[in-house]
């Protein structure tokens, strides 16, 4: 990972973010995503979790994109959302503050290039990582939850 040459599959693994933005724009902008790289760092991996008042729920959204590649996002996010209904219901409400951040995130990254909130060497201070060797500010209230 890292490196500047168009990689296929970084590029398909960012449609996870842009799922993501998607899903925002549809009124899930208590979801929140969990980027990291795996611990031989040969693979991004992401989840979509929501804080609930006692406990985190999560799913694993990086290895379920490998399905459906070649669908549009509105497309891809319809799919996922129905396989997922319990899940995205929990993630309804505001958080106009976050889908701002994020939305930014998403205009400063290049193509293929993805952010991560840890790997095996790095843990989440007031900044991700990118697979380009870029940093990305985050919310101080928005630091992983590990």
């Amino acid at each position: 990972m890292g490196s500047k040459k168009e990689n296929s599959y970084e590029i398909n693994m960012q449609k996870v973010l842009f799922i993501a933005s998607e899903l925002h724009k549809r009124g899930y902008e208590k979801l929140r995503i969990e980027p990291s790289i795996s611990p031989n760092g040969m693979a991004w991996r992401c989840r979509y979790f929501v804080i609930l008042e006692t406990e985190k729920k999560s799913i694993t959204v990086s290895n379920w994109i490998h399905i459906e590649e070649k669908h549009s996002i509105q497309k891809l996010a319809d799919l996922l959302e129905k396989e997922n209904f319990d899940f995205f219901s929990k993630c309804k409400g505001e958080s106009h503050e976050y889908v701002q951040w994020f939305s930014e995130m998403l205009k400063i990254l290049q193509e293929g290039e993805l952010p991560y909130a840890y790997d095996d060497c790095f843990s989440a201070t007031d900044y991700w990582k990118t697979t380009l060797d870029n940093k990305i500010k985050v919310l101080p209230d928005e630091i992983i939850f590990l």
